[in-house]
């Protein structure tokens, strides 16, 4: 189906227009994530300036996805009953992408409470284990959507599984744990933060490699 998609799209201006806010959408939610992790990791200081460019970007990516789902309204009310399926693949995806946004967002106001990097803690190494992953889940979805590469696609979805059941196992790990109410919610919010835009970014995947209506299913057995 993602096949038809692309080659329908190269034969509708308005439509290949579309196509390309979504990658926007996406790059920009990278950018935001690089720019957290980058602070939760240690490697940058947490500033304003990076505040304000992280909320700057994520009204961005909220203006795309208003912006699309507009037009997808206005292509489907001038022509209807045409790019039915197409439209649907689209409004799933930027869904997804625009909830990327603003749990990556969500990730800043971890790295607020706490005040920059995660440091000495018992788990501190394996959520920077998981915020690299993470950062690497990206790129991959990306390309997956950009080329309709099923096997990208396909990788793409297993990491991002792989990622939800290692936060998952994290959280309950942290349940057994007697540690300070602080460290524990973040760390706790942490973890399900990052399952959460893993799973976004699966989904976005399998648009790439599952018909239309299984799209957002795909962990289900």
């Amino acid at each position: 189906m993602f096949r038809e998609f692309i080659d329908a799209l190269r034969k509708r201006p308005l439509l290949t227009q579309m196509f390309d806010e979504m990658e926007q959408m996406l790059d920009s939610g990278l950018e935001m994530y690089r720019m957290i992790s980058a602070v939760l990791t240690g490697k940058e200081k947490l500033t304003e300036e990076t505040h304000d460019r992280v909320y700057e970007i994520d009204r961005g990516i909220n203006h795309l996805q208003r912006k699309i789902r507009k037009q997808l309204v206005q292509h489907l009310i001038v022509s209807p009953g045409t790019d039915v399926p197409i439209s649907l693949v689209l409004m799933s995806i930027i869904k997804d992408a625009e909830r990327v946004g603003d749990i990556t967002k969500n990730l800043l106001e971890v790295a607020e409470a706490q005040e920059g990097a995660f440091r000495e803690g018992k788990y501190d190494h394996q959520f920077l284990k998981l915020l690299i992953e993470t950062e690497s889940l990206f790129e991959p979805t990306v390309e997956a959507f950009r080329m309709s590469d099923k096997d990208m696609g396909h990788e793409a979805l297993q990491k991002g599984r792989n990622l939800a059941q290692e936060c998952d196992a994290l959280i309950d790990n942290l349940v057994e744990e007697s540690l300070v109410c602080k460290e524990a919610v973040l760390y706790a919010l942490t973890a399900r933060y990052l399952k959460r835009i893993s799973l976004h970014l699966s989904n976005i995947a399998s648009s790439v490699v599952m018909p239309l209506h299984k799209l957002d299913y795909f962990d289900e057995s």
